[in-house]
């Protein structure tokens, strides 16, 4: 009975392991199954990509927020305007000049020319009068001996200029012997007296390389000129001579300081008027066909202050006169009447002057 008691007990004891065991292993096939399932799920579906997510402005004004999504306008570069230099002042040209002088605006002109000259420049002078004492000498030269003479004289030269600019004006010289006489009988060597005059006049430009007391300018005349020779009415070897016409004249002057300059200077007469006229005598040369003249001159200057300059120069000049046909008075010198009579006329003076300014 014992036995039989504990034999149902121990049955239900061999058969709790049992149903546990079941229990967990299908519970295990459960787990296993759920996550294959799953699996296979999961690698069919895409995959989102996860937006991050900007973090929050912890304030909402758009002013204030650094990552606001309006740009903030960056600022506007100020614009500087360029500044307008003055441009330099330009010398006026000698049309420009002419013209203000019948505009009445010379002194436009005048004021450009003092704010470029120092103080003390004598090229500011408006007037300038000036005499200069000589010694000369001149000699023809022809074979015609009615046009053979020599002459030694002292002489005066007479100056002046009116500079309605500084670069243009109007002047002249005059000059004239002093007790001179000619060669008058060829044949005896006696002499006559004579009188010997040169006059220049005309236009005056300045060209101003530079406007300090150093610089150098160039000087260009458009002149008239008129010399003669002139002896007594009654004499009888002698005749009475004149030439005139229009030339120019150029002056170059040369500072090597405020206190001195050089000058080198020429001129140029192409086409003259040559006469003879009578006295005592008729000479008669022949046909004037040309008449030439040329000059160079040379010098210094020193400058003692605007208003005073004393100078020197020495010049020289040569004219030639030509003829065509026959003379018409017989030369005593060779009995015979020459034909195409030619002449060579040179003068040669030193002279020393004083200059005034203002």
């Amino acid at each position: 009975m014992k036995f039989v008691f504990q034999t149902p007990i121990f049955s239900i004891l061999m058969i709790l392991p049992c149903a546990s065991y079941a229990q967990l292993d299908s519970s295990y096939e459960l787990l296993l199954g759920s996550s294959t399932h799953n699996s296979s799920l999961e690698a069919t579906k895409p995959v989102k990509a996860v937006e991050k997510k900007k973090r929050k402005p912890t304030n909402d004004d758009s002013a204030t927020n650094v990552q606001a999504s309006t740009k903030v306008a960056s600022p506007t570069p100020t614009v500087v305007p360029p500044v307008e230099t003055e441009k330099p002042l330009e010398e006026p040209t000698l049309t420009q000049q002419a013209q203000s002088l019948f505009a009445s605006e010379s002194g436009k002109v005048n004021n450009f020319y003092e704010t470029k000259f120092e103080e003390n420049d004598y090229r500011q002078n408006k007037v300038e009068i000036s005499f200069a004492p000589g010694f000369a000498t001149t000699e023809s030269s022809s074979n015609f001996s009615y046009r053979n003479y020599r002459s030694v004289f002292s002489g005066m030269n007479l100056g002046a200029n009116v500079w309605l600019t500084p670069a243009m004006g109007l002047g002249g010289n005059f000059m004239f012997s002093l007790g001179a006489d000619t060669s008058a009988d060829a044949v005896t060597g006696t002499r006559t007296p004579a009188r010997f005059e040169m006059l220049d006049v005309g236009l005056k430009f300045r060209k101003f390389f530079g406007f300090s007391s150093t610089s150098k300018s160039l000087e260009t005349n458009l002149m008239y000129t008129d010399s003669q020779m002139t002896v007594p009415s009654d004499d009888v070897n002698r005749a009475r001579l004149k030439t005139s016409g229009v030339g120019i004249k150029m002056i170059l002057r040369v500072p090597t300081s405020s206190e001195f300059s050089w000058m080198f200077g020429g001129s140029f007469y192409p086409r003259l008027q040559h006469s003879e006229e009578k006295t005592g005598v008729s000479v008669n040369s022949g046909s004037n066909v040309e008449n030439t003249r040329i000059g160079l001159q040379f010098g210094s200057e020193i400058n003692l202050s605007q208003q005073s300059q004393i100078f020197y120069e020495l010049s020289g000049s040569s004219e030639r006169n030509l003829f065509e046909g026959t003379a018409g008075i017989t030369d005593p010198a060779t009995g015979t009447k020459p034909k195409n009579v030619s002449v060579t006329n040179s003068l040669y003076m030193f002279s020393l002057g004083y200059r005034w300014g203002n």
